[in-house]
């Protein structure tokens, strides 16, 4: 294990990135680790520290904190000192008790599942019922939150945008304190985008945040349909409830991806933007499918303050399988099995900027709370309007471009002249990734 396959593990960003807080000796008291255990006591908000116990053999993970994400946030952290060499042993290494105690009884069930590994159809059934009877609470406890989102947002409309300028650091804590107890991740990083918007000001920040509060008011409605209300069956479309389930922060491990479908194509690895958040580093890049017509994204994520390799190869073309995650547009994937790597070359594009954002629309139907998509357009040429920089097509028709290094590189390798573009685009500006040559040879420029 490594620090990037520790921190894959982590169930969403922001529990990477609490994790990755969290790694700092000076927390922790009690470690040690052997050839089976890793185990710490971490400092926490109350008198006592939180005990953590991690079963080495499959990484499973036990704390005594109150939180339902697993990993937790405590367990991701101790992980990542034991992967840095930071947790004493094995030497001398001596189990505490409630350790030992926890080990013990997951080897007991081990045993029990494999003395009884021709289990009755009586059995299965029980554990079916049971695993769905946990799913329901879950389920339960998701509602309620959107439910006192719902009166979030009411607050907010009531008092008017405005006053959200005046709401300080602990109102906005709590409030994504309350997601995080619904067992709603997404819900809760969405408040914490939206106190971004607000803190970082600036003149259109009403209507930025205006924005983000339309889009949680839509997932608070649409969450109930998608996830089934008082028992009853989810009501809205499969790949809508799937997005929507997504972006409330039901997630789904690599395990379950990998063993779902696979989409086998000539997949074009043209774009990437890196984030941070925290310690966590994060690479995200988006491929082009020749015969599926459809862009798909990966994602990477490091701790530490180290960028993380990209998950796919930058600038080439891969026949390769790839496993969608459910929901979202354009689809996060796994790679797959690779059968050949190549240059990109002949990228296809819209013809104009009018038919590509046209094209958008499905994409946008499918995730309306996806603020970031691929948009390129065939033989532009870079103009000044006002200013600011925009890519004009063959009809004249503009978009603005953000003026950066990418653009500067774009300039160098055409020389002035007309070059089909590719990039991401937010509803405002685009920001390039790459570009077209006469030819079809296809050059990076980010």
């Amino acid at each position: 294990m490594d620090v990037q396959a520790v921190l894959s593990l982590a169930p969403d960003a922001q529990v990477a990135s609490s994790g990755s807080k969290l790694a700092n000796p000076a927390k922790w008291s009690g470690s040690g680790h052997d050839g089976q255990a890793l185990w710490g006591l971490c400092a926490g908000s109350g008198k006592k520290p939180y005990q953590v116990c991690v079963d080495l053999s499959d990484r499973v993970s036990k704390c005594s904190c109150p939180s339902r994400k697993f990993p937790c946030k405590h367990a991701v952290a101790l992980q990542l000192l034991h992967v840095t060499g930071s947790v004493p042993g094995p030497e001398g290494a001596e189990r505490p008790e409630w350790a030992e105690e926890w080990l013990r009884r997951r080897q007991q069930r081990r045993n029990t599942r494999s003395a009884s590994s021709d289990e009755s159809p009586e059995d299965r059934q029980r554990r079916a019922a049971q695993r769905a009877r946990t799913a329901r609470a879950r389920q339960q406890k998701v509602l309620a939150g959107v439910a006192t989102l719902r009166d979030w947002l009411t607050d907010i409309a009531t008092a008017g945008i405005a006053e959200l300028g005046e709401r300080d650091a602990s109102w906005w804590r709590t409030a994504s304190a309350r997601m995080v107890d619904a067992q709603a991740p997404g819900l809760a990083s969405a408040i914490e985008e939206l106190h971004q918007v607000v803190s970082a000001g600036g003149d259109r920040w009403t209507e930025e945040a205006a924005d983000r509060l339309g889009g949680l008011h839509l997932l608070a409605v649409l969450a109930p349909a998608a996830l089934g209300e008082d028992g009853n069956a989810a009501t809205l479309p499969a790949g809508l409830a799937d997005t929507v389930r997504s972006r409330l922060g039901l997630t789904t491990s690599e395990d379950e991806v990998r063993a779902g479908e696979g989409w086998s194509d000539r997949w074009l690895v043209l774009l990437r933007r890196d984030s941070s958040a925290g310690r966590v580093q994060t690479v995200q890049q988006w491929a082009w499918g020749r015969e599926r017509r459809e862009w798909v994204t990966a994602v990477r994520h490091a701790g530490g303050g180290a960028l993380p390799a990209p998950p796919l190869p930058p600038g080439t073309e891969l026949t390769a399988v790839v496993h969608p995650y459910p929901g979202g547009a354009p689809r996060r994937v796994l790679l797959g099995e690779v059968t050949e790597q190549r240059p990109v070359h002949d990228l296809d594009l819209p013809a104009t900027w009018s038919e590509a954002l046209a094209g958008l629309e499905p994409l946008l139907c499918a995730d309306p709370w996806q603020r970031v998509h691929p948009l390129g357009s065939a033989a532009v040429r870079v103009a000044r309007a006002g200013n600011e920089f925009v890519l004009l097509d063959r009809t004249d028709r503009s978009i603005p471009v953000r003026a950066d290094t990418a653009l500067e590189r774009a300039l160098a390798v055409s020389g002035g002249a007309e070059f089909g573009a590719v990039g991401l685009w937010d509803g405002r500006e685009l920001r390039l990734g790459a570009i077209t040559r006469p030819g079809g040879e296809v050059e990076l420029v980010a």
